[in-house]
């Protein structure tokens, strides 16, 4: 395999979902369950879909947000609808995701913090936002 085949595997997201190492090496994830870590890694792959496909994705203020169903969430994990509210309440708990409710039947849209970035000054409404060079709050 070539370095350029190598790299190529490595960036295509369809093939595997990334965990961040920072949930297991922070000492503020450590009481986090697995579970839970299992769903932030593919809310944050979702999330990941969503920057590269555009303004489609993002809000009035910018920030970068993913439609997934309870139901679709429940598929995928294989659980029940308490246990994956239960762990979309861990990841709240940790400020890793923030769900904002639309009503009416529609999904609700998810906020994911991308742990892989170094800088996520914008990465949730009604967070303190930083448009250039100037603090204010969406």
């Amino acid at each position: 395999m070539t370095t350029t085949e190598y790299e190529e595997l490595i960036n295509d997201t369809r093939l595997f979902y990334r965990l961040p190492k920072r949930l297991f090496d922070d000492p503020a994830f450590e009481k986090m369950s697995i579970d839970a870590k299992v769903l932030y890694m593919i809310l944050l792959d979702r999330r990941c879909l969503s920057e590269i496909n555009g303004s489609n994705w993002r809000d009035d203020h910018g920030c970068v947000f993913i439609y997934f169903t309870i139901e679709d969430m429940m598929s995928l994990l294989n659980c029940g609808n308490k246990k994956v509210n239960e762990l979309l309440k861990e990841l709240e708990n940790n400020n890793l995701v923030q769900r904002k409710h639309r009503g009416l039947g529609r999904p609700n849209r998810i906020y994911v913090y991308d742990l892989l970035s170094p800088h996520n000054p914008n990465w949730k409404p009604g967070g303190k936002m930083i448009e250039g060079g100037n603090e204010k709050y969406a």
